[in-house]
């Protein structure tokens, strides 16, 4: 009888992490944010970034407010060359930026339109045109989900946000 009480506590944590990991399924698929290519959703845990892209070809750490970046430099989005970088807090992606360098101004309106169509559901949804590229996203939350798309130079810097 207490060989099975002893074996109880371990059993439980092994099957909620196994839930934990089925769950956090829901934060991948094809072609998040909005992204062609990209297979990770904001929000998602660490585990599906690493799941979907495998160990990043750069890791950084910043010890004043313990965020993570993992940087994959061989990214293709929308059938162009990219790199994406993905910001962790508290275990989760909170920032996804996107650096497209191939035909950056070809790219341009396809990006806005298939960001703008996985956002427009949202509350408050709103598109925005800045000097530099526009600002799709909702301010109505939680949670709150941004995307901002500039044209720099020779390449297109896509940046999503979540904040919950």
């Amino acid at each position: 009888m207490l060989r099975k009480k002893k074996l109880l506590v371990p059993a439980l944590i092994a099957v909620a992490l196994l839930l934990q990991l089925a769950l956090s399924f829901r934060y991948t698929g094809k072609d998040c944010c909005g992204l062609v290519g990209n297979h990770v959703e904001t929000w998602a845990p660490t585990s599906m970034v690493l799941l979907r892209f495998g160990l990043p070809d750069e890791r950084y750490q910043s010890r004043a407010d313990r965020q993570r970046i993992y940087t994959y430099n061989d990214v293709e989005l929308f059938g162009k060359r990219a790199s994406m970088d993905f910001y962790f807090s508290r275990g989760r992606v909170w920032w996804i930026r996107a650096t497209i360098w191939e035909d950056a101004e070809e790219v341009y309106r396809t990006a806005c339109e298939t960001v703008r169509a996985a956002y427009e559901d949202l509350r408050g949804f709103r598109v925005q045109e800045t000097d530099d590229g526009c600002e799709i996203g909702s301010d109505l939350g939680p949670p709150f989900k941004n995307a901002k798309l500039s044209l720099l130079d020779d390449r297109l810097v896509i940046d999503v946000t979540e904040q919950r």
